[in-house]
């Protein structure tokens, strides 16, 4: 289970920064999926796996991550941290993903198998499964992995608009 989280941390990480190694200023500010540009998406990718480190944290230290507040909707929050990360750089855009990303594999390489296997309740509004440590480390790679995604594919899709 361990080796599996650690192998698709290390693969993703590598992905989206092969995909951004590519990319222009002026490519990673423009809007890519929907209206978000390929800045903002790695922005966003960053503020969530912050968020799974406190759920992380929250969990071996008081039993469950906290539960997230019904008054903050994924759209709100989703809207403020792109807009705070509107004015910086690329490069300290990327350096919050890389930094990021290197504690959640530094935080899931000091877990234990049964740290890894303790169930708790999702901290997701409107869901009401329990599920294991990583599970939920496996479900944030998941939404981050859709993301690298979207972001390659919109890179497939500008080269050969550029190549026309």
């Amino acid at each position: 289970m361990k080796t599996e989280l650690m192998e698709k941390l290390v693969i993703t990480r590598d992905e989206l920064l092969n995909a951004l190694a590519s990319l222009s200023a002026e490519q990673l500010d423009t809007t890519a999926v929907d209206e978000w540009s390929v800045k903002d998406i790695v922005g966003h990718i960053s503020y969530w796996e912050q968020i799974l480190l406190d759920h992380i944290r929250e969990t071996f230290t008081q039993g469950r991550p906290r539960p997230m507040a019904e008054s903050n909707p994924d759209g709100n929050i989703n809207a403020r941290e792109a807009a705070k990360r509107k004015s910086w750089s690329r490069q300290r855009v990327r350096a919050e993903f890389e930094n990021t990303r290197r504690a959640v594999i530094e935080r899931v390489d000091q877990l234990t198998e049964t740290d890894l296997s303790f169930q708790v309740p999702s901290p997701w509004r409107n869901e009401d499964r329990i599920y294991s440590v990583a599970e939920m480390i496996d479900d944030d790679l998941g939404h981050s992995l859709q993301h690298i995604q979207e972001i390659i594919q919109w890179q497939v899709t500008q080269v050969g608009t550029q190549k026309r």
